[in-house]
């Protein structure tokens, strides 16, 4: 049994999808477990919060491994090591966490510093005599930010973005969960780090053009201020610490050379080539109409 928690997100539904087509046996962890999640019929789903340890021992009983998304916001520490604990306490024999870019590198910045913090519990168990094995995944940019630029896309043809000239290998969600899914099912993949990213490098104005050409218009592009772009993504419901974060990063140059440079890693753990940003929008054309 495969324990899932964020499961309702765009990284998590995924993770669920790609492990009952895998065949695998699939819980599902959310706060609300009497709505319908729409996670199907073989996923069972349970009732447990991150921030009250008091519900998760029921959820991780009887599982044998967990992937953990716990969000990028402050608590991540903390819930990193509510569900760690409850983890080894029931056993769990893995744990593959979703973390970010910047904990690759030691960035100072806080979301990378919380991720980073949860690593280090997760390492600290592991170095037990029964404590679980762990495996993180650090993606860069997803593909899936570009819905951030809809409701303008929609309603004037235009993008208000950020730092737009520095090029990221951006990489599909679907991408990260099969990466996720591949060291919760297969041999090998405990106590290792994987940096993920794209097939290709691509700008802020390479990512318009594309959209434009694929909905028949052309769009045009705004650079504003970081912390209008930290806005617009709090008013879509999204971290908006993370955006910043992220849009922050790409003023440091280290980080830009990271991003921009795509890796072999999906393609050697998955056994097929990663994504394109087209194919990505193809799927997805009718966020933006």
């Amino acid at each position: 049994m495969i324990l899932v928690t964020g499961a309702t997100g765009t990284v998590g539904r995924e993770v669920v999808k790609q492990l009952v087509e895998a065949g695998q046996d699939v819980r599902a962890l959310t706060r609300d477990p009497g709505r319908d999640a729409g996670l199907g019929a073989e996923v069972k789903v349970v009732g447990g919060d991150l921030g009250r340890p008091e519900t998760l021992p029921a959820a991780v009983a009887g599982v044998d491994k967990v992937f953990l998304l716990s969000g990028g916001g402050p608590e991540t520490p903390l819930h990193d090591a509510n569900l760690a604990l409850a983890a080894n306490e029931a056993n769990v024999s893995h744990i593959v966490k979703l973390s970010i870019i910047g904990a690759e590198y030691g960035f100072d910045d806080l979301v990378s510093t919380w991720h980073l913090a949860g690593e280090r519990t997760l390492r600290q168990l592991a170095a037990r005599p029964d404590g679980p094995a762990w495996t993180f995944i650090r993606p860069g940019e997803f593909m899936s930010n570009a819905r951030l630029w809809a409701a303008p896309i929609k309603s004037r043809g235009m993008v208000f973005w950020s730092q737009v000239e520095p090029k990221v290998a951006v990489i599909d969600p679907r991408d990260v969960a099969a990466v996720a899914v591949t060291a919760l099912t297969s041999p090998g993949h405990e106590s290792q780090t994987y940096r993920i990213s794209g097939p290709e490098a691509l700008s802020v104005p390479e990512r318009v053009e594309k959209l434009g050409k694929a909905l028949g218009k052309p769009l045009q592009l705004v650079e504003v201020p970081i912390a209008d772009a930290r806005d617009a993504a709090a008013r879509a419901g999204r971290q908006p610490l993370v955006v910043e974060t992220t849009l922050g990063n790409l003023g440091r140059e280290e980080f830009r050379r990271h991003a921009a440079n795509p890796l072999p890693t999906f393609e050697q753990l998955v056994g097929r080539r990663p994504g394109t940003f087209d194919e990505w929008v193809n799927d997805h054309l009718d966020i933006f109409r």
